[in-house]
């Protein structure tokens, strides 16, 4: 299973189009910051799970929530936008946070800042911003219970 992770995507949504044509995922995730421009993805790609939480410029939006856990193929994963745990600051609380819910994949965004780890039993995953100059995203890969993840400059190849 492959999953296209987005953030910060502050109303450019045709670098999000773009992303889901180049990598055909199985599904979506959306970190926030106009959580409503992955409702453009959901009109043009009906048939993707899409999954989301709202961000720090998204208070006006109350459909969705600020975190969420999401469980694909066995795989446990943690997604929030990131700004109430402090991630501008450091990763510790946010890290803890993923180890409570007992999550293999930690997705996070609101730095704008592309950033993939592996802490051993924990990805920590940030797509950095899918809007702007240079919008990158993250990908997760299942198979068979092991988990992959990375982060791709749009603009690039490989």
């Amino acid at each position: 299973m492959k999953i296209l992770v987005l953030s910060d995507s502050h109303g450019t949504a045709e670098y999000m189009h773009s992303a889901v044509k180049k990598e055909r995922p199985d599904a979506i995730i959306h970190l926030g910051d106009h959580a409503a421009d992955a409702d453009a993805l959901d009109r043009e790609f009906p048939l993707l799970p899409l999954c989301r939480v709202k961000g720090n410029c998204d208070f006006y939006e109350e459909r969705y929530p600020t975190e969420r856990c999401i469980e694909w193929e066995g795989v446990k994963i943690f997604a929030t936008h990131g700004h109430r745990y402090g991630v501008k600051g450091g990763l510790l609380r946010f890290q803890y946070a993923a180890m409570e819910k007992d999550a293999q994949v930690a997705l996070f965004g609101h730095t704008h800042m592309p950033y993939c780890e592996n802490m051993g039993e924990l990805w920590l995953l940030n797509p950095g911003a899918c809007g702007g100059r240079a919008p990158s995203y993250g990908i997760i890969e299942i198979e068979d219970g092991s988990v992959r993840c990375c982060v791709k400059d749009l603009f690039l190849e490989g």
